[in-house]
């Protein structure tokens, strides 16, 4: 019964259902006193924003298995990073990666943190660190990709972005952060592809249709530019950039006529 309880407890933790996993985890751990399950029960806690619970349980895993490792460490800097107490989440990162320094998960949330307090160079240092340990992880070439673009370094954030959807075929979000790294080259035609490839997986994106309008503006196409600012107003009538972006495309259009 207990792993029939523990396979079905990480299959709806998987799938973001966190209240459903915490009870099948509890369920687990009563019939075996697991570390696994214990550190499960920490991270529902700490998905569910219950913090308290959150600490209470990855402290009392550090006390009964100091010797597990970092892993409930750095899950300890993971709250206080959200709780946006960045001194300590720190403070335990550099000890979970003290613990040990070949786990990928602490390089990349100590890129987490210092991407939150805006240094972008020393978030590019911690997230190309944790590649070099397992370089198939899609979210952290993704936010990888976003430093380089915060840098400026755009080639090096599209190659990222490339490396996020080519390990997860599901990320909208390397597309999208694509066509934008493509945009702001300047290079609109790049761009265009991959923020269709967004429109049609999510429809009702309104900031990717401004986008689609504002690369047709840019390259002279005044009349595709309309038709994709008329369809974002029609979702968000009163869209301050795409009224404008309305404005200028009927005024140029009106140009290219006369």
């Amino acid at each position: 019964m207990y792993n029939k309880y523990y396979q079905d407890a990480e299959d709806f933790y998987a799938n973001k259902n966190y209240e459903k996993a915490l009870t099948l985890f509890k369920k687990s751990l009563k019939l075996n006193k697991s570390n696994d399950c214990l550190n499960y029960i920490g991270c529902c806690y700490l998905a569910l924003e219950d913090y308290i619970s959150a600490i209470r349980t990855f402290k009392e895993l550090i006390k009964i298995c100091p010797e597990w490792g970092g892993r409930p460490v750095f899950n300890l800097g993971r709250i206080y990073l959200k709780l946006r107490q960045f001194k300590k989440a720190l403070k335990y990162f550099k000890k979970a990666l003290s613990i040990n320094p070949d786990n990928e998960d602490t390089y990349y949330y100590f890129g987490v943190l210092y991407y939150e307090v805006k240094d972008y160079e020393m978030a590019k240092k911690y997230y190309e660190e944790s590649l070099l340990i397992n370089a198939e992880q899609s979210e952290t070439h993704l936010n990888l990709g976003t430093c380089y673009a915060k840098l400026g370094l755009y080639e090096k954030a599209i190659q990222e972005f490339n490396f996020a959807y080519k390990y997860d075929n599901e990320c909208v979000e390397a597309i999208q952060a694509k066509g934008l790294a493509y945009i702001c080259l300047k290079n609109y035609s790049e761009a265009l592809p991959n923020l269709f490839k967004v429109d049609n997986l999510e429809p009702n994106n309104t900031e990717n249709m401004l986008d689609i309008a504002h690369c047709y503006y840019k390259l002279a196409d005044y009349e595709s530019a309309l038709i994709w600012v008329n369809k974002l107003l029609s979702i968000e009538p009163e869209h301050e950039l795409g009224n404008k972006l309305l404005k200028n495309a009927t005024l140029m259009s009106q140009k290219q006529v006369t």
